[in-house]
């Protein structure tokens, strides 16, 4: 199995785990590059599977942190549900 097999697996079933990772990996000294992957990939595959439930909590995370509603902005509709992308794009633009 490999490395990003194993993040997918975490993200798709734990909800904290995932959350865990992807806040470790915004913390690090990285790259925009980087930050762009972060987005396109586990961050917006974290909102595929449990933006419902999680949302609140990115919002208000939006509302205290530019780069935070920077890394949101970079995310992909995927199969988000409308109403998560909606409010994930609103975060994204002003918190």
């Amino acid at each position: 199995m490999q490395v990003l097999d194993v993040v997918d697996d975490i993200i798709q079933r734990d909800a904290d785990g995932g959350w865990e990772f992807i806040e470790a990996v915004r913390q690090m000294d990285v790259d925009a590059p980087l930050l762009s992957n972060l987005a396109a990939g586990p961050l917006e595959d974290y909102l595929v599977a449990h933006g419902e439930a999680e949302i609140e909590k990115l919002e208000s995370l939006a509302k205290q942190d530019p780069s935070f509603r920077e890394l949101l902005g970079r995310t992909w509709k995927n199969f988000m549900s409308d109403e998560v992308w909606r409010r994930v794009q609103r975060a994204a633009r002003s918190g």
